[in-house]
């Protein structure tokens, strides 16, 4: 053991160094590629930053223009504003639509016949435009509101300007406000052109309406912002947008030093782990032929005081009725030469009977316990009436029983279904039970042997006594072969221990099940349940 301990404390420690050394070189290389990772997603993001302001000052250039125009044509009629429009989107950009509206109400817009719909459109009712509107006119500034989902299914921006008349116009009073000019761009087309859609980094912007850090993520997945990426800002005119980016597939585990430095470690580690194997196995190896050496001696003791207590037992119990047999046959022999009576003889003949089929009873059930042990023990299947053993049984014991003084309930109903088990083997089983019953229940106590179906089916068999019962320390050893409690009762009654062995092993070769409860002084409780099929 000591050996042993002090090798896996010497490969622990040689691994621990391993994996230490290799943990540091790899985060190092883990920290230079993530700077280099840094780099790149910042220089990815300033690109799409300047494409994205440069698109939208295009738009916001279209919209200033017309806002200058109508400052000094305030009069401005339909088809001017037409033609004035249609030059504007022949420039190049992501405007859908251009729209005017004198007084807060849309008067004009182009083109007109896909957008007639929002004509007397008045800024001031709506409630979701209405604050972004009157910031562009108290702060006389462009706003952007957006991105929104229009009714067709489009997300588009909506840039807007406030017109307040030039200084010295004949009808007006100079600087005063005319109304709203505002421009629609395509938010999707605009999106894709500036490359937010990158195949190496997953990209997000919030800040809609102008809230920045507030505002809702209107493009890629929220959750980027909250795993440390790479993060600029980018202004609108009545606030900013944030734009962040985080690599698709993380550069480091890909890397290929950080692999080459893996696999050094875990060859390292391999070895390591190798030797410390096979040095292991063979200490184990010589542990076990150490254990094994010394299971086979105690096996040794057990069995040699296995057969001491048996041939100690078995001394006494054949013994016995061999003396017996002995015995009253010389009386026999003594008294038939004094011609005595019949009586006399008649009864030394029952003694030596009852001695002779005691000492056969013996050897039957040590035969049986070795057959059983040997698998050399065979049972005939077939349909057994529990009901009918149990009677049989009972008639046998009645002697006994009476001799005892108890009282035997029986309560085996008559529609019991056959059981499928081997009769002899069932009759033996009643027989050992119902003796150990009527040997260690005491005088005017009671025995109880009832049946029932079960929940599933199978028969079950609970023969129950108020005998002197057995601790969980007797229980282990009268469940062993030739195994008897210490009690004086049991003490005092003939038998080899071999009863309750044997129903045990019956039952397990018949595919049922055996359960006993015992206490001292109170009584013991056999349950046996049989299968039926």
């Amino acid at each position: 053991m000591r050996k042993t301990g002090a090798l896996i404390g010497t490969s622990f420690a040689v691994l621990l160094v391993i994996t230490s050394i290799t943990f540091l070189v790899e985060r190092t290389e883990r920290q230079d590629l993530r700077q280099l990772e840094e780099l790149n997603s910042f220089k990815t993001l300033h690109m799409i930053k300047s494409a994205m302001e440069r698109e939208l000052n295009e738009a916001f250039f279209q919209l200033g223009a017309l806002a200058a125009y109508i400052s000094v044509n305030p009069e401005i009629e339909k088809d001017d504003f037409n033609v004035f429009s249609r030059n504007l989107l022949r420039q190049k950009s992501h405007v859908l639509s251009i729209g005017a509206a004198p007084d807060m109400v849309v008067k004009y817009v182009y083109p007109y016949g896909k957008n007639k719909a929002i004509i007397g459109l008045d800024y001031r009712k709506l409630e979701k435009q209405k604050y972004l509107v009157f910031l562009a006119k108290s702060s006389g500034h462009q706003v952007l509101a957006g991105p929104l989902r229009l009714a067709l299914g489009r997300n588009v921006l909506i840039a807007r300007a406030p017109v307040y008349l030039a200084e010295g116009t004949a009808e007006s009073r100079g600087g005063s406000f005319w109304g709203i000019v505002s421009v629609l761009i395509d938010a999707e087309a605009l999106f894709r052109d500036v490359g937010l859609k990158n195949e190496n980094y997953d990209i997000s912007v919030r800040g809609r309406d102008g809230k920045g850090e507030k505002g809702e993520v209107f493009y890629g997945n929220p959750d980027v912002f909250s795993s440390e990426p790479a993060l600029l800002p980018i202004p609108v005119p009545n606030g900013l947008w944030q734009i962040a980016a985080i690599p698709k597939l993380s550069t480091p585990s890909g890397s290929e030093k950080i692999m080459l430095i893996r696999m050094i470690g875990l060859f390292l580690s391999l070895s390591v782990i190798t030797f410390a194997t096979f040095r292991f196995r063979y200490l184990k190896e010589r542990e076990a032929e150490k254990i094994k050496l010394e299971a086979a001696l105690l096996d040794a003791e057990k069995a040699n005081r296995a057969k001491s207590e048996f041939l100690a037992n078995m001394s006494h119990e054949l013994r016995t009725p061999l003396n017996a047999i002995i015995g009253f046959s010389d009386l026999i022999s003594s008294v038939t030469q004094n011609k005595p009576g019949v009586e006399k003889i008649g009864e030394y003949a029952g003694d030596i009977n009852q001695s002779g089929h005691h000492l056969l009873e013996i050897i039957n059930e040590i035969l049986d316990l070795s057959k059983v042990e040997a698998g050399n023990f065979s049972a005939t299947i077939e349909d057994v009436y529990i009901q009918d053993v149990s009677e049989n049984m009972l008639r046998m014991m009645r002697n006994s029983i009476a001799k005892g003084k108890l009282t035997v309930i029986e309560n085996m109903p008559d529609d019991l279904p056959p059981v499928q088990s081997d009769e002899r083997m069932v009759k033996q089983i009643f027989l050992n039970l119902m003796s150990n019953a009527v040997k260690f229940t005491p005088a005017e106590g009671k025995i109880t042997l009832s049946a029932e179906i079960a929940g599933d089916g199978r028969v079950k068999v609970i023969l129950a006594d108020t005998g002197v019962g057995m601790s969980e320390e007797d229980l282990v050893v009268a469940l062993q072969p030739f195994g008897q409690t210490d009690s004086y009762l049991v003490r005092s009654q003939q038998g080899t221990g071999l009863g309750l062995p044997l129903v045990k092993a019956f039952m397990e070769l018949l595919d049922g099940e055996f359960y006993i409860q015992s206490q001292v002084g109170v009584g013991t409780e056999i349950t046996l349940i049989f299968p039926v099929n």
